[in-house]
């Protein structure tokens, strides 16, 4: 990658994008990714287990994608991420089910399996916010199998979800 000028995760200011994924959600996903497209750039905030992270400063749009992909992505700016993940095809995203739901029909398509989901994201403040709804989608078998544990370990969900006919 080429960039016009050094920078490092101390060059990234954290943002009100900048939502931290409960650890319970990988805990009961039970998989481990090959890659987290849209990381946070202090390692600390990291609780996704994934081989490799893209942060803002390697800019994750712009990187290619490899194999089994987390995606939380910023959600003022969702529409991007969506259509980058129905092209890739293989991973999972955790979206709000509230904003920009012009992309819905894109993350639809291309899901394998969808539930809803409630959950608290820590802030890099120390404080705790919780979107109205949230969406997991999966695509592939290993994600879509995936999306059906964290239903089951969600409180509010308790097992609902829906997978797309011919999967297993």
């Amino acid at each position: 990658m080429t960039l016009l000028f050094d920078m490092s995760p101390a060059d990234v200011a954290d943002t009100s994008d900048d939502c931290y994924t409960p650890r319970w959600i990988f805990d009961a996903s039970g998989l481990t990714f090959d890659l987290d497209v849209a990381a946070p750039a202090n390692p600390a905030f990291r609780t996704c287990p994934a081989k490799r992270y893209l942060t803002p400063v390697e800019d994750g749009l712009c990187q290619p994608w490899e194999g089994l992909i987390w995606m939380n992505p910023p959600y003022s700016r969702c529409s991007p991420w969506v259509e980058r993940f129905a092209r890739h095809r293989c991973g999972l995203a955790l979206l709000p089910a509230v904003k920009e739901v012009y992309w819905l029909g894109w993350l639809l398509e291309c899901a394998d399996a969808v539930t809803l989901i409630g959950a608290d994201f820590a802030r890099p403040d120390g404080s705790v916010k919780a979107p109205p709804l949230l969406i997991l989608a999966g695509c592939g078998q290993a994600a879509a199998e995936a999306v059906g544990r964290v239903s089951a370990a969600d409180k509010y969900v308790q097992g609902a979800y829906h997978v797309r006919p011919g999967m297993p």
